[in-house]
């Protein structure tokens, strides 16, 4: 006797909405997924927050997408923090960027090592101690803001521009930190440059 072919498998149909299909405890529990609105809702925010949806969700980011740095401040910005971030966390211990940049602004000591003392691999931590110790110097005046910034927290100054409330005093603050990333910059594509010429 021949099987009647009906297009399906033999046996019970398969239900679509099986509540072991679903992968999320609330999709096991109750047979329906969750609405998913994470991506969205970070998209909302960074559109709301800086206009843009390719910038990080940070101060610095906050500040470029205002208009209040140019681009290649914007670089600078993150490079120092960067730079900050990575030696203070190579410091050990407690080591915060506030600290870090104390140790390397006040310190009485020359941060360049001295000539035949030190293997290859030091020297380099060495010249990028002071090269940050140079970018710190130049950029003394906003020192509370380049740290707050560096360590992921968002100062006040963030929230006023936000909110475009600048006073005075966050004008000025915002002003020095212009003029200090310009130092450090032209400083940053003088040393590009060097390297990229021969001779």
């Amino acid at each position: 006797m021949a099987r009647k072919k009906t297009g399906r498998r033999r046996g019970r149909p398969r239900l679509v909405a099986a509540k072991r299909r679903f992968t999320t405890r609330q999709g096991r529990r109750h047979g329906f997924e969750p609405a998913d609105l994470g991506s969205d809702y970070l998209r909302v925010r960074k559109l709301r927050l800086t206009g843009r949806t390719d910038l990080p969700l940070d101060g610095g980011a906050i500040l470029y997408a205002r208009e209040h740095l140019d681009r290649e401040q914007y670089d600078t910005l993150a490079l120092v923090g960067r730079q900050l971030v990575l030696l203070a966390r190579g410091w050990g211990g407690d080591g915060s960027c506030g600290g870090l940049w104390t140790s390397l602004t006040g310190a009485p000591t020359p941060t360049r090592p001295a000539p035949g003392t030190i293997d290859q691999l030091m020297g380099r931590a060495d010249y990028a101690r002071q090269r940050l110790a140079q970018a710190c110097k130049q950029l003394d005046g906003s020192r509370n803001l380049v740290i707050a910034l560096a360590e992921g927290r968002s100062p006040p100054i963030v929230r006023r521009v936000v909110e475009r409330k600048l006073s005075i005093a966050y004008s000025v603050t915002l002003e020095k930190l212009r003029q200090g990333l310009d130092r450090v910059g032209r400083g940053r594509t003088r040393r590009e440059s060097a390297e990229v010429e021969p001779g």
